[in-house]
């Protein structure tokens, strides 16, 4: 206990404290702001999951159960979002494949990104939303192997 409480006066004095405070609810916002991409570790979704939205009421549920007001809205676009659900570190996270049509279906690919090195110790839940052209054909949200 003495030890934490040393650590976290350093972290104080050295004024890290705010933003080790802060990374609980840091969202990544994207460099580039075409991308439409959004990241984070924390959302409260304790079971993965993942999932195409369309309408703005869909975008709207979605940034809700994140926790967060969305960030821009919808439009032309659909979104595609993925939980990664409870993890035990950080570093995990989600990698979207750009789309492709197939067979009459535009296919949005995924994968789970593991940690290598060092992390956070600490129970995560990593989430991932991107936005894409809409379409008028129907989109299925696919994991694919890790390269």
């Amino acid at each position: 206990m003495e030890r934490t409480l040393t650590f976290l006066l350093l972290l104080s004095l050295a004024g890290l404290m705010p933003l080790a405070q802060g990374c609980r609810n840091a969202t990544t916002v994207p460099e580039k702001e075409d991308a439409m991409e959004w990241k984070g570790q924390h959302c409260g979704q304790a079971r993965p999951s993942s999932r195409v939205v369309r309408t703005a009421e869909e975008w709207q549920a979605l940034w809700a159960e994140i926790g967060r007001p969305a960030p821009a809205d919808l439009g032309e676009r659909f979104a595609a979002a993925v939980f990664l659900g409870s993890r035990p570190t950080g570093g995990f996270g989600v990698r979207f494949h750009d789309p492709i049509q197939e067979g009459g279906r535009v296919k949005v690919r995924f994968e789970t990104l593991v940690p290598k090195g060092f992390v956070t110790q600490a129970f995560t839940e990593p989430y991932a939303v991107r936005l894409y052209p809409k379409t008028g054909l129907p989109v299925d949200l696919l994991e694919a192997s890790a390269p």
